[in-house]
């Protein structure tokens, strides 16, 4: 139990001014009562993070936390290696452009939209597609993230060189062309 409140409170988490134990609110304090013996011990950042997630908690409706800890409970039941893939697609995710990230997002509201047998469909099909080593969509995307990172790095060394030579320009110094 006490191990689900530290995880819910991280997940919540968010800045906070208070720290010390006698600045939380009561609402924060019923939340955090079975730390209040390790408080002391926690460093700043993660009082911070304990509040500001005892905050939030203390103000979700009955509906929200429960959709929480079923989520909760759910990733909890996942065996380690299906955690490891999914953390590891979540960081795929961060690394994308948030235009992206705001298509990938559609596409998964677009999807929910749909009935189960839609859903059940479409998973049949991508799965195939998987097992046939066709992930043409998200080679597409990485390859569209990848060249919009290379074309600002070159942008970036265009303005960065065009800076160098008119600074060399007015001190009078050689430019150096590179080519």
């Amino acid at each position: 139990m006490k191990s689900r409140w530290l995880f819910l409170l991280i997940v919540f988490a968010g800045p906070v001014l208070a720290v010390e134990w006698g600045e939380l609110t009561e609402a924060q304090r019923d939340v955090l009562a079975p730390y209040e013996d390790r408080w002391a011990g926690f460093s700043p950042e993660q009082r911070e993070r304990f509040a500001s997630g005892a905050n939030r908690w203390a103000n979700m409706n009955a509906r929200n936390r429960a959709q929480v800890q079923k989520r909760f409970d759910r990733w909890r039941a996942l065996p380690d290696t299906r955690k490891r893939e999914l953390m590891g697609r979540f960081n795929s995710f961060k690394q994308l452009s948030p235009e992206d990230q705001r298509r990938l997002r559609a596409k998964q509201r677009e999807f929910r939209s749909r009935t189960p047998e839609q859903q059940r469909e479409l998973r049949r099909r991508f799965e195939k597609q998987r097992a046939a080593g066709g992930t043409r969509n998200v080679d597409k995307l990485k390859k569209r993230t990848d060249a919009r990172r290379t074309k600002a790095e070159q942008r970036s060394r265009v303005k960065r060189d065009a800076r160098s030579a008119s600074q060399s320009r007015s001190s009078g110094q050689p430019r150096n062309r590179q080519k």
